[in-house]
């Protein structure tokens, strides 16, 4: 790969407009589908694509070959052309062949969903990590759709998901590139997952605290708020890859930290949740999530849906979390604060620009930590210096006596595991 992952797989100028497609299938609420297509313009916004039309197919069983009817596939192109769009897509994952098949029907460039939150990461990775994830889980969505006349990897590298090329001869020399490429880009991920461990390591015996949460439901605002940073959030989607990690107060012992994720969104694609695991093992190794939710959203109940599904996923449903109903101040409802907290036990509902909502955000992460501390009493000789920069570290320090026999008898509270490695 010779061009930077961070470029965009699909060049804006290349596709300005799009026409969005979405599926209703049997069952299916029609308010659900104009949600879809609303938060899948919202990707295209996040990419620069305008969205100038939708279209929706209602079809009990979808065609192999096309997904799409061929009425459907007619008013599409008319309407695209009408529109002076360049690139149809469709809230549905496509087949290899479904993409070459629509693509000669209509003469515009189709892209899928997977395909769309793909170059957005791309555009967002900024360091070696994400870029790396990335790229992984571009090459192993492309892999099964390489059909007709894509190009073969040496020549597309960096480029968009789908530029044209050598044809199909070169097929099966693209497949075997894009597999030894992959497992190179996994060694490469390995390498910096284990330095990325040994960072961890030495934070193992303070305490963590995990942002989670829909993609831009102001999980970054929070963070820099409770940590008094200067966090700059953006109004857009999929804007945190990285895992940030800082201190709640780096003055307050034991020091919390807390790190911000990539937020989580619907059907998001499987490699893109496999690539981003190490980023994700932030959450696994957490004392307490902080799920950040849009109460202005109207679709914040299928939001947190989906936020708790990435979390079993993960396996990280068993660790405690706080419920943060965010953006109060964007809702109308004077009584849906009072609602929600009835709702949901335990929840904090706030709005993160309003410094006394995280102030008392903040006192109830101090308090769950300090409600689960035990109070004891140890005695450490002053040459053990691991114990006693593991005390004043991880401890509430309630008094101390230093004795002339080399030995000072600390009276401290601490988590349960902290008291395991001082006693």
């Amino acid at each position: 790969m010779n061009r930077s992952q961070a470029e965009l797989l699909l060049p804006v100028k290349e596709v300005p407009a799009a026409i969005v497609v979405g599926i209703q299938k049997q069952g299916v609420d029609i308010e659900q589908v104009a949600d879809d297509l609303l938060e899948m313009e919202r990707l295209l916004e996040t990419l620069g694509v305008e969205a100038r039309g939708r279209i929706i197919q209602r079809r009990q069983k979808l065609s192999p070959g096309h997904l799409l009817g061929l009425g459907k596939i007619q008013e599409l192109t008319a309407l695209a052309g009408a529109k002076h769009a360049s690139l149809i897509i469709i809230d549905h994952p496509l087949t290899g062949t479904q993409i070459k098949n629509l693509e000669e029907l209509t003469s515009c460039q189709v892209l899928d969903r997977s395909a769309v939150i793909l170059d957005i990461f791309a555009k967002h990775a900024k360091t070696k990590e994400a870029k790396t994830q990335v790229e992984i889980a571009r090459l192993e969505y492309l892999l099964p759709r390489m059909v007709g006349a894509w190009t073969h990897f040496e020549r597309q590298a960096g480029g968009g998901v789908y530029v044209r090329g050598m044809g199909e001869k070169q097929i099966e020399i693209d497949r075997r590139r894009a597999r030894e490429r992959i497992g190179r880009l996994h060694k490469k991920l390995d390498a910096i997952r284990r330095e990325r461990d040994t960072q961890r390591k030495l934070r193992r015996n303070e305490l963590k605290v995990s942002v989670v949460g829909y993609t831009n439901s102001g999980k970054t605002t929070v963070m820099g708020a409770l940590t008094l940073s200067d966090v700059r959030p953006e109004d857009r989607l999929f804007a945190t890859l990285d895992a940030s990690i800082k201190p709640i107060d780096p003055n307050t012992r034991p020091k919390i930290l807390l790190s911000d994720t990539v937020g989580f969104i619907q059907n998001l694609p499987p490699s893109l949740v496999a690539s981003f695991k190490s980023t994700l093992e932030e959450v696994l190794n957490a004392n307490l999530l902080l799920h950040i939710v849009d109460v202005s959203s109207r679709n914040y109940e299928a939001q947190m849906a989906t936020t708790e599904a990435v979390l079993r996923e993960i396996g990280a449903s068993e660790i405690p979390i706080i419920l943060v109903f965010n953006k109060i101040d964007l809702v109308d409802d004077p009584f849906l604060a009072r609602i929600l907290r009835k709702k949901y036990k335990g929840c904090m509902v706030i709005s993160a620009l309003n410094r006394e909502d995280t102030k008392t955000l903040r006192s109830h992460i101090f308090n769950f930590f300090e409600e689960r501390f035990s109070e004891a009493e140890i005695s450490v000789a002053y040459d053990d210096a691991e114990r006693i920069s593991l005390v004043y570290r991880s401890c509430v320090i309630l008094d101390a006596n230093y004795e002339e026999d080399g030995v000072v008898h600390f009276h401290l509270r601490a988590a349960p595991a902290v008291l395991r490695k001082l006693i």
